[in-house]
C-alpha cells in the first residue's frame, strides 16, 4: 500500500514487478495433517510398535489412545493424522502381526522340504518367532478374549490362515502322506499351543524354577509343541 505523495521504495517496485509463484500442478498431494517422508514414517512406526504394546498388556477395550501417543512419546492429536480411531489402529497392528508370521510361513514352504521337516520347520519357527515377539503372543492371546471390533479383524485374519493351511495341507492329503484333518480345529490347536506356552511364563517358573529366557526351557518347551503339531498330523 502506497501512501499518497511517497514514491514507493526501490524494493516495493522490485516485488510488484516479480511474478507470483503459481502451485505446481504435477506435484502429488497429501491428506491434510499426514506428515509424508522418511520423518512421517517414522513416526507411524513409533505408533505401530507403541500400540503393540499397549494392546497387549490392557487390549482393545482397555487400552487408551493418550496411552498409545505416551508410550510413542507423540501427541494424541499427532496419533490422530495417522489413525482415525483406536480400531483402525488396533486393525493395523493386527494386519502387521499376519505379515510377519505369514513371511516366516512361506520361506519355510519355499524350502523344499518334505511334509515332515516343513511341519517340523513351522511349528518351530512359529515358536522362536512368538518367542523373540511375547507382545505379539500377548496381542493374540488378548484378542481370543474381546468382542466388538476384535473380533471382526481376527475373523478376517483366521480366515487367511484356515485357506493357507488346508492349501499347504491338501496335496499331502491326497498323497496319504498326512491323516486328514480339519484345517480349522488344527488351526486352533497349533495356535493355542504357540500362544499359552510363550505367555505362561509364570507357570514355567513356578514348577521348573525357570523360564523361557533359560534357553533349555525354551528349547524343551518348543519339541514339545512341535511333537504335539506333528503327532496330530501323524507325523509321529
Amino acid at each position: 500500500m502506497s501512501v499518497p505523495g511517497r514514491e514507493p521504495s526501490a524494493r516495493a517496485r522490485a516485488r510488484r514487478g516479480r511474478p507470483r509463484r503459481r502451485a505446481r500442478d504435477d506435484q502429488p498431494t497429501r491428506r491434510p495433517g499426514r506428515p509424508a517422508g522418511a520423518s512421517g514414517d517414522r513416526t507411524r512406526e513409533r505408533i505401530v510398535r507403541a500400540a503393540v504394546e499397549i494392546f497387549a498388556r490392557d487390549g482393545l477395550a482397555g487400552a487408551s489412545v493418550r496411552d498409545i501417543a505416551r508410550q510413542a512419546r507423540i501427541r494424541v492429536s499427532t496419533l490422530y493424522h495417522y489413525f482415525p480411531a483406536k480400531e483402525a489402529l488396533y486393525r493395523e497392528v493386527q494386519d502387521r502381526v499376519h505379515a510377519e508370521i505369514r513371511e516366516q510361513m512361506l520361506s519355510v514352504l519355499g524350502s523344499g522340504l518334505d511334509i515332515r521337516e516343513t511341519a517340523r520347520e513351522a511349528v518351530g519357527r512359529a515358536f522362536e518367532f512368538f518367542l523373540g515377539n511375547r507382545a505379539y503372543a500377548k496381542l493374540g492371546y488378548r484378542t481370543a478374549l474381546e468382542v466388538g471390533p476384535a473380533i471382526e479383524a481376527g475373523h478376517r485374519i483366521a480366515d487367511r490362515w484356515v485357506g493357507f493351511i488346508e492349501g499347504a495341507l491338501r496335496p499331502a492329503e491326497v498323497r496319504g502322506l498326512v491323516k486328514e484333518i480339519d484345517p480349522v480345529f488344527l488351526m486352533a490347536t497349533v495356535d493355542a499351543l504357540l500362544h499359552w506356552h510363550i505367555v505362561n511364563e509364570a507357570f514355567y517358573r513356578r514348577l521348573l524354577g525357570r523360564g523361557l529366557d533359560d534357553a533349555d526351557v525354551a528349547r524343551r518347551a518348543r519339541e514339545h509343541v512341535i511333537s504335539v503339531a506333528l503327532r496330530t498330523l501323524g507325523l509321529e
